[in-house]
């Protein structure tokens, strides 16, 4: 038997060695093929977004009333008109400015701050020397050091007038740059997928309507209506925070402001507390916040949601539109409902950002960005 087949046996080796290279070359090439794409878009059943006009995106650049206030002043809107708070204190702030970072390289442009908390003025004074972060230093057109306070040191009102302002702008710019930053890469990637959509209104992959969902929900409008959101995902100036932050805080002294990181005046809608601070909850009372950047981005959530500050996003995207850079001067006139005093709300904060030259700080940057 095994003579009888050796003959065949040897003709197979001939042929053996040219078919293993014939099929390792088959195979070679079949994996060196694309696999066939798939189109999860249909099965997502998202609904079609509503086209928009091309617009290339901008880069942005960045009285009778005591100037030092010893504590807040609260403003009760009546119950037929919109109140001036933050609605959702309770968001989810992980991964960036929300529950999903934005596509593209709109994440890889944001700065990661160091986080600090300094139990006295004077240690945080001397935190500021030791890194070399002077306000003069800013003026003059250097970037300012990724640092974010976590809490105003509770002894801030024991130095003199000058001193605990400065401390006090050195402190927050960092602070609101970080989250104008965070909206800024939010707004580029709209930018980006309006002017796709304008193009070719089925051209949105699945991840970026999720993104876009998710950024129109933040900001309380629908995905439909982009030009609005436009509007909406923009930065506050620098300038105009930090003078609110100093009127409505007492430069950081009020006890709202010591204990509970309330800043810039907001007030609850409900009668919670998101964290825990020596007053009661009630409808009316201070919004206490976690940290310093909480709060801030609350304020900055609220000017760019509220319906009562309608009016400054409509000027805010108007100088986008001239191709101007945004003035904190001249928007904080928009804002006449911040306050009970009306404009004499307006023109106080403008006094202060004169007194202090805060506008020099709308074009700062951070280190890194």
């Amino acid at each position: 038997m095994q003579c009888s087949i050796w003959p065949a046996v040897e003709r197979g080796r001939q042929y053996a060695f040219p078919a293993v290279w014939a099929a390792v070359f088959a195979t070679g090439v079949g994996l060196g093929e694309p696999l066939p794409s798939f189109d999860v878009a249909p099965y997502l059943s998202f609904a079609p977004i509503g086209s928009a006009h091309a617009r290339s995106p901008e880069q942005p650049a960045f009285l009778a009333m005591d100037p030092e206030p010893e504590s807040l002043t609260f403003v009760r809107q009546e119950a037929t008109q919109p109140d001036d708070t933050f609605h959702s204190p309770t968001r989810d702030h992980s991964m960036g400015h929300g529950r999903f970072a934005a596509p593209g390289n709109a994440v890889r442009r944001q700065v990661q701050l160091r986080a600090i908390s300094p139990r006295t003025a004077d240690e945080l004074a001397g935190f500021f020397r030791d890194v070399s972060y002077t306000l003069t230093d800013i003026r003059q057109g250097e970037a300012v050091p990724a640092i974010k306070l976590d809490r105003v040191p509770a002894d801030l009102g024991s130095k003199d007038g000058n001193e605990r302002k400065a401390l006090f702008i050195t402190a927050i710019l960092p602070v609101v740059l970080e989250v104008n930053q965070r909206v800024q890469a939010d707004r580029e990637q709209l930018l980006y997928l309006r002017d796709k959509l304008a193009f070719d209104p089925m051209s949105m992959s699945a991840i970026e309507r999720i993104w876009l969902d998710d950024l129109a929900d933040r900001y309380e409008t629908a995905t439909d209506q982009i030009d609005e959101l436009v509007r909406r995902v923009d930065i506050v100036p620098p300038s105009m925070a930090i003078a609110q932050g100093g009127v409505e805080s007492g430069w950081g002294t009020s006890f709202a402001a010591r204990t509970g990181n309330a800043l810039f005046g907001q007030i609850q809608s409900v009668g919670r507390h998101s964290v825990s601070v020596p007053w009661k909850p009630g409808n009316g009372m201070p919004q206490p916040f976690s940290s310093v950047g909480e709060s801030t981005e609350a304020y900055i959530t609220n000017l760019n949601t509220h319906p009562a500050y309608a009016p400054f996003r409509n000027a805010r995207a108007a100088a986008r539109e001239r191709g101007e850079s945004l003035e904190g001067y001249q928007l904080i006139g928009t804002l006449l409902r911040y306050s009970e005093r009306g404009g004499n709300y307006v023109q106080f904060v403008r006094q202060i950002m004169r007194e202090n030259e805060l506008s020099d700080f709308d074009g700062a940057r951070l280190s890194g960005f």
